[in-house]
């Protein structure tokens, strides 16, 4: 393997083992992570004493074609994951991926048992000599999908970045870079697939300095491009995981005392965190025919007034209307705000529940 081939391959697994985690939790990173472990194996499966060992134990070419497979997968999943990530609430437009990469892989496998398990043997594709037209055809077919997913990913790309803000917009961007610069790497071997395919005699060659730049370009730009995004979407992750957790006790308290308003149902992260949010100021109004709200939107007023209705509530005593009206500020639906505030009352909340604890024990 040159050193293009050895860069391109730690960056591929730094890349793909740093979102392990985050893909078990997300259709996206899902994609992802496939994108960057299926591209990395594509690089393991052109190393040459892998690929010696296999020609001659299989006496046929496979270890190229589980590079061209893999490399396949690659180019779909990231296609898949650039889809999902810029769609913005619209319906799915990639129902044509998957199906169209099975047909691929099919009709790639079938050329190469037909060929006898050769793509590249004895058919001057590196070397001297008369080029074979069903290698040619092979390969052809190979660059033709690889070229339409990187294309399709770099004009989603670019589309979505002049909407993006300013840190993801600089991910899209190099994203797309890397994405035109793999189809250049791609097209020029196609051209002298194509071109030898009309006129097998002809003088064209590719050009091995293209190749590797434009090959380290594409992987440093989708590498250093797509975990921007995924870097800001694992951070969001990790907030609204820290807001769940620190809204959980201020929430176990309200809904042990009015149960209904929970709602057992699945949801995604985001989901439950703005469920959270609703149920506990469902509480919270519902707390107000117990005992009048505070006036003041200090959080901890606002704690010590929740724990004071729950106690009032518990007893039994107490059974008005509520008023109506919630305690906190007017967050004109800006519901970041409204979490912010409310983990501070939950902090305060569950201090409250200690210092009682340590009084009873006592």
């Amino acid at each position: 393997m040159s050193v293009v081939d050895w860069l391109a391959l730690i960056l591929l697994w730094g890349a793909s083992i740093s979102r392990i985690r985050p893909a078990l939790h997300s259709h996206e990173q899902r994609m992802l992570w496939g994108a960057f472990t299926a591209l990395a194996l594509s690089r393991v499966f052109s190393a040459a004493p892998l690929v010696a060992w296999m020609d001659a134990a299989t006496s046929t070419e496979l270890a190229t074609l589980l590079r061209h497979l893999t490399g396949l997968a690659s180019a779909s999943c990231l296609l898949a994951y650039v889809e999902a990530i810029t769609r913005h609430g619209r319906p799915s437009r990639a129902r044509w991926i998957w199906p169209t990469a099975a047909l691929v892989v099919t009709v790639l496998t079938a050329m190469f048992l037909l060929r006898g398990g050769r793509i590249y043997w004895m058919d001057g594709a590196y070397a001297p000599g008369e080029t074979a037209i069903q290698g040619r055809s092979y390969l052809t077919v190979f660059d033709g999908w690889l070229m339409t997913c990187l294309a399709a990913a770099g004009v989603l790309f670019a589309g979505y970045a002049r909407m993006a803000p300013p840190l993801l917009r600089v991910g899209l961007l190099l994203s797309t870079v890397g994405m035109a610069a793999g189809v250049l790497n791609r097209a020029h071997v196609m051209v002298v697939n194509v071109a030898t395919l009309i006129n097998p005699a002809t003088s064209w060659r590719e050009i091995p300095i293209l190749g590797k730049t434009t090959f380290l370009i594409c992987i440093v730009g989708i590498t250093a491009g797509t975990s921007i995004p995924a870097w800001r979407a694992g951070m969001a992750r990790l907030r609204d995981m820290a807001a769940l957790r620190e809204l959980r006790p201020l929430w176990e308290g309200l809904t042990g005392q009015y149960p209904d308003v929970a709602l057992p149902m699945e949801a995604t992260l985001k989901e439950r965190l703005v469920r959270r949010v609703l149920e506990i100021r469902d509480c919270m109004l519902n707390l107000t025919s117990v005992v009048a709200p505070p006036e003041s939107d200090d959080p901890g007023e606002v704690a010590q007034w929740v724990a004071d209705a729950l106690g009032v509530a518990r007893a039994g005593r107490g059974s008005g209307v509520p008023s109506g009206t919630i305690p906190g500020p007017d967050f004109a639906g800006d519901m970041e705000r409204e979490i912010q505030w409310l983990r501070q009352v939950a902090t305060r909340f569950r201090q409250l529940k200690g210092e009682r604890s340590v009084s009873l024990g006592s």
